[in-house]
């Protein structure tokens, strides 16, 4: 009698020890986790162009030409002044392009006698070289023959946000051309554009450019898919054939 007893105590003990393990598993813990929201400003690049002098010369008739601008004579000069200031939050470098337009006529020399007839350029500026740098030149055609002179000019400093540039030039002078060649009446324009691309991972002045123009040029159609045979597919106008 006394051993079957020990056996039952012994069985009873194992279910109580079971039962601990079992309320142990179901025990809460306290436990802590945290976050970091990292902040990131997006930045920019923006500019203005200014022609300050060319933006109070006087309009009288309200048509948009400034008065010296208007009937202009040969060897005319009218102030112009293409500045760039940068309104954005980026250093940039920045960029000037001047598009002058181009005639085949014949000029005089300041003696009165006659130039060849040439393609000239009709107006003619002197750039500050002390802060802006010729980064080229070239020669534009358009299919109806018209011709322009386009060069660009690149700024040697870095600028920064809240400053303006030096005027890449203080006036145009019209060309000293002979009557009679058809410019009598005509409307003849300068354009000048303003560039800016940010300074930081950029490289030089000059490589920035190159950047920009590539940027500029990237064809913004996608590239026709190629199918697993390796052909192009060809639209063939939806007709089956």
């Amino acid at each position: 009698m006394e051993i079957r007893n020990k056996k039952k105590v012994g069985i009873l003990s194992i279910a109580v020890l079971a039962g601990i393990t079992i309320i142990g598993s179901s025990v809460a813990y306290f436990t802590s986790t945290d976050t970091k929201d990292n902040l990131f400003t997006v930045g920019s690049v923006r500019t203005i162009l200014h022609e300050d002098r060319w933006d109070d010369l006087a309009d009288t008739d309200h048509n948009g030409i400034p008065d010296m601008a208007e009937d202009i004579i040969p060897n005319k000069t009218i102030p112009k002044d293409p500045t760039i200031e940068n309104t954005g939050k980026n250093p940039a470098w920045v960029y000037l392009e001047v598009r002058v337009p181009i005639v085949n006529i014949i000029t005089a020399q300041e003696d009165g006698s006659r130039n060849p007839k040439a393609d000239t350029e009709l107006f003619l500026f002197t750039p500050d070289l002390d802060h802006w740098r010729q980064l080229s030149k070239i020669v534009e055609e358009d299919t109806d023959g018209r011709k322009t002179a386009v060069y660009v000019f690149g700024y040697e400093s870095v600028l920064d946000p809240g400053q303006t540039t030096a005027e890449l030039f203080s006036s145009v002078t019209f060309c000293n051309a002979i009557e009679e060649q058809g410019l009598e009446d005509s409307e003849q324009t300068i354009t000048v554009k303003s560039m800016a691309i940010q300074q930081e991972e950029t490289g030089t002045m000059e490589e920035a450019y190159g950047s920009f123009i590539n940027q500029e040029h990237v064809t913004k159609e996608p590239a026709p898919q190629m199918p697993e045979d390796g052909e192009a597919a060809v639209d063939d106008g939806g007709h089956d054939e």
